[in-house]
């Protein structure tokens, strides 16, 4: 997948990064969102957007930010934007172009957008949305604004229609209420995919290996949204191999003495592996239960074998395999 960042000059036109002639001009079906999660709903959109590529034979293409729009949290994040490649392009996506969400973007007119963007920037020659899909300043464009200007344009808009689990439609919005619950199991059920944190393992206190429980340690990345604190069956991914684990999520406040940021903390539950300064993503699957301080070491460590058991009883009986080829 060709990524094609870009810069908006101060005549608002356009500064990307092409790697070919042919890239350039090449005609394309282009998915148009932000893409938080890359839900059930998203993959729908993008499912749809591949059929009409492959039917006009034009490129396949996804158009995201690479920060977040205003409207969202810049601490509300299911997945970030290097999440958000690594899972777009595992759909067999052909181009993923990027617009940095500043103030000339935030104050480009749906026109502009389409003009520049759309026209001029990814060559546009069908266009995929939800059907409540906004765009613009002040979200001022609109599936309708899209059809007018393809109609003149010789483009055309396909609106995608949301994808409902139940009763309800699947958003970003209600994948990060139940993460903050801790409900990651209906999450992994909207996602089609596991909620998942990466980052490098650091070197902390040592305190589970000596007790008998060591754990590989990945700080919550800064933009991401922070699930309930507590202790959750999770899978580990170590150099492209998946292993059953158990996580503890929070603030460690047995044991913690002066760390303000929470961790995770993941115990691989059988083998043992150098991991510390390597890469690692902790996909939870099950919360177990709150985070809790004891009174003291001993009370911990007796806890955390209840933990392992209760964990390995869920490995044993999940009967869904875990999904996790986007994250490597």
């Amino acid at each position: 997948m060709l990524v094609w960042n870009c810069i908006i000059n101060k005549d608002g036109k356009l500064i990307s990064n092409p790697s070919s002639a042919t890239e350039i001009t090449a005609l394309r079906a282009v998915a148009l969102g932000y893409f938080d999660g890359v839900h059930l709903g998203h993959q729908k959109i993008f499912r749809t957007m591949l059929q009409a590529a492959e039917e006009y034979r034009l490129r396949a293409a996804v158009q995201t930010f690479e920060n977040p729009p205003a409207s969202k949290s810049q601490m509300n994040l299911i997945t970030t934007y290097s999440e958000r490649c690594r899972l777009v392009s595992h759909m067999g996506i052909d181009d993923l172009f990027a617009l940095p969400f500043n103030e000339k973007v935030k104050g480009m007119s749906p026109d502009t957008f389409m003009e520049v963007c759309l026209k001029s920037w990814m060559h546009t020659k069908v266009i995929i949305v939800g059907e409540d899909y906004r765009f613009g300043k002040d979200r001022a464009g609109d599936v309708n604004t899209l059809r007018r200007w393809g109609g003149k344009n010789g483009i055309e808009v396909i609106a995608v229609e949301p994808v409902n689990h139940g009763d309800r439609r699947i958003s970003s919005s209600w994948v990060r209420e139940l993460i903050a619950s801790g409900d990651v199991d209906q999450a992994e059920q909207l996602l089609g995919h596991p909620v998942a944190y990466s980052g490098t393992v650091e070197k902390g206190q040592q305190l589970g290996r000596k007790l008998g429980f060591p754990t590989a340690n990945i700080r919550i990345p800064g933009q991401k949204m922070i699930p309930k604190f507590g202790v959750y069956a999770s899978a580990y991914i170590f150099d492209g191999k998946l292993y059953p684990g158990i996580t503890n999520i929070g603030m460690r406040p047995t044991v913690n003495v002066d760390d303000d940021a929470p961790l995770t903390e993941t115990m691989i539950l059988d083998g043992h592996y150098q991991l510390y300064g390597t890469a690692g993503t902790v996909l939870l699957l099950k919360f177990i239960r709150p985070e809790t301080q004891f009174s003291s070491i001993d009370e911990l460590c007796e806890q955390m074998k209840k933990d392992q058991l209760s964990v390995r009883e869920y490995h044993k009986n999940r009967q869904i395999p875990v999904r996790f080829e986007g994250y490597v």
